[in-house]
């Protein structure tokens, strides 16, 4: 159903797509919001069990030519420490209805990829920065987790994940994790468009610099995979804090 701007109560921006964009307000619901008509869309309430966290996408299917809404749900580790895969639902704007999907590429046997941080829309697919975990381990240890980007693709509603450039990752030697535990060279990781391609953009902890930025350009994307590419480096601006996109 169709609410006014009036109803929705502190919302967040979950993501944009040809002017339309996705809101979290306070409640678990999830709305469209059309600004140039000032209407918003109450979304039904998720038919998933209660998750410990939830990441949300938000883009257009070229093929069906409808709008879609990801829900990725995460859960805690079970009594014997195995975490347990993702589930996966999405919503479709024309059929007003949230249905469950196989998750698709988000787990193999010994580990799950989680999408973390929703980034953008782009042709056919979301990104998120997300995360390749063990299944056998300890509440979602930071040191046990790869970092990475994780994609979605609208059309075919299956998700991929690419790793960052081989540059991003430190590795801890004689770890004594089965899964070797990473660290990221690079924080404040965002996907951008960088001259109409796929880009990440963020900045070096350990740069001699204060904060030296850098964007990687993504070659040879066929929507599946591709490589990264060091395209420049932007070194510290005097009384710059923060750089926008």
């Amino acid at each position: 159903r169709f609410i006014g701007l009036e109803d929705v109560e502190s919302p967040s921006i979950l993501g944009h797509c040809n002017g339309i964009v996705c809101l979290s307000p306070c409640s678990d619901n999830l709305v469209l919001c059309n600004p140039a008509i000032k209407e918003i869309k109450l979304l039904p309430k998720s038919s998933l069990p209660d998750w410990w966290g939830c990441a949300v996408g938000f883009g257009y299917d070229p093929k069906s030519k409808d709008y879609k809404v990801s829900r990725i749900a995460s859960y805690q580790a079970e009594i014997d420490g195995l975490i347990p895969p993702p589930r996966v639902e999405i919503y479709t704007l024309s059929t007003d209805s949230w249905r469950e999907i196989k998750n698709n590429s988000l787990e193999t046997d010994t580990t799950c990829f989680f999408p973390d941080y929703f980034q953008m829309y782009f042709q056919g697919i979301c990104y998120w920065v997300g995360y390749e975990q063990p299944k056998q381990s300890v509440e979602y240890e930071d040191e046990e987790q790869k970092p990475m980007v994780i994609f979605f693709n609208t059309g075919d509603e299956i998700f991929h994940n690419l790793l960052f450039p081989d540059s991003f990752y430190m590795y801890e030697e004689g770890s004594s994790y089965a899964y070797e535990m990473s660290y990221l060279m690079y924080c404040d990781l965002r996907i951008i468009l960088w001259n109409g391609s796929i880009a990440l953009f963020g900045f070096n902890r350990f740069s001699v610099f204060p904060d030296s930025y850098g964007v990687w350009v993504l070659d040879d994307f066929d929507g599946a995979k591709g490589s990264w590419t060091k395209h420049l480096t932007f070194e510290p601006l005097m009384g710059i804090k923060r750089v926008l996109e």
